[in-house]
């Protein structure tokens, strides 16, 4: 693989309930996922997440320790259904 990080595409629903997202695309360039994004219809919104390959990402409470998300990530969000 020539990357070191892939874009993935996600559908970010409103629900309340976690997870509120899930995967619907992985690409190898930021420009093939912005192209697929401005296809998808518009009653949904999206984020687009930069993920690195063959490297771990957490994102640990500094004072509980517990594991509570992900570290160093970029996103974007597409906000089309609040439009």
């Amino acid at each position: 693989m020539g990357s070191e990080y892939l874009w993935a595409i996600f559908v970010a629903e409103n629900t309340g309930v976690f997870p509120n997202f899930y995967p619907i695309g992985l690409y190898t360039s930021h420009e093939k996922a912005i192209h697929e994004i401005e296809a998808l219809p518009r009653d949904m919104n999206y984020q687009l997440l930069k993920l690195p390959v063959n490297r771990m990402f957490p994102y640990y409470h500094k004072k509980s320790g517990k594991l509570v998300g992900m570290d160093g990530i970029h996103h974007e969000h597409f906000h089309f259904r609040d439009e």
